[in-house]
């Protein structure tokens, strides 16, 4: 289980930063399915969804549902504080992650190899193009099979080091907006499948962005070590 959500943070992590034209503002759904040998068997603690909000200047993001969603907490990146950082309501805490950090994991990544696929479909009436992504993730090879539409595109986030919250969908190389990702889950033989069911264009408000001052201050290593072990 503690595989698979390190896996689903970086997922998380990863909705972030794909580039397209009509700049989205509002709230995005993605469901979440397992699939393979043991998936039954997870469904208790897999989120149902992860809801992603894009503000102005701000996005955030968290799951909805099962052990793993309450695990997750909320993942903040804020361009006008220039902070990026994860609340944990239930803990009455907040993950900080530096910028230092996500540079040096970035710099210590391969380009991640981007192939085109010969393969369109409509999701929600966007027209998708399918692609096949190669990166390295913990030292092990990692395949994402990725439909995006270039329709619509993520606010540009000027948060230092936003860029890096890249993870396992986000890639410069890829021109458009992350509709459905499908991921194999290393050592689990399970696959991984989060597609978008909504699209929900009403303003967020930038307060939701904002860090809650009487919260706990942590370090994020602290948080994604607890899902590794």
């Amino acid at each position: 289980m503690k595989k698979v959500f390190f896996y689903l943070m970086l997922l998380a992590l990863g909705s972030t930063t794909l580039s397209a034209q009509k700049t989205f503002y509002g709230t995005v759904e993605y469901k979440y399915e397992m699939k393979g040998e043991g998936a039954e068997m997870m469904a208790a603690f897999m989120p149902e969804k992860m809801v992603v909000k894009y503000g102005e200047k701000s996005m955030m993001t968290f799951m909805e549902g099962g052990m793993m969603g309450n695990m997750m907490g909320k993942i903040i990146v804020n361009g006008e504080s220039g902070e990026n950082f994860v609340i944990k309501d239930g803990e009455q805490a907040v993950y900080m992650i530096e910028t230092e950090d996500m540079e040096e994991q970035a710099a210590a990544q391969e380009k991640p190899k981007v192939e085109k696929l010969n393969e369109k479909k409509d999701i929600l009436e966007y027209a998708c193009q399918r692609y096949k992504v190669t990166t390295m993730q913990e030292g092990e090879e990692m395949v994402q099979y990725i439909w995006v539409t270039d329709k619509l595109k993520a606010p540009e986030i000027k948060a230092p080091g936003a860029n890096q919250m890249g993870g396992m969908v986000a890639t410069s190389d890829i021109p458009g907006f992350p509709m459905e990702v499908e991921v194999a889950v290393p050592e689990t033989g399970m696959t991984l499948l989060l597609s978008v069911v909504k699209l929900d264009k009403t303003k967020v408000a930038a307060s939701e962005f904002d860090r809650p001052k009487d919260y706990e201050v942590k370090d994020f290593a602290e948080m994604m070590q607890m899902g590794k072990e």
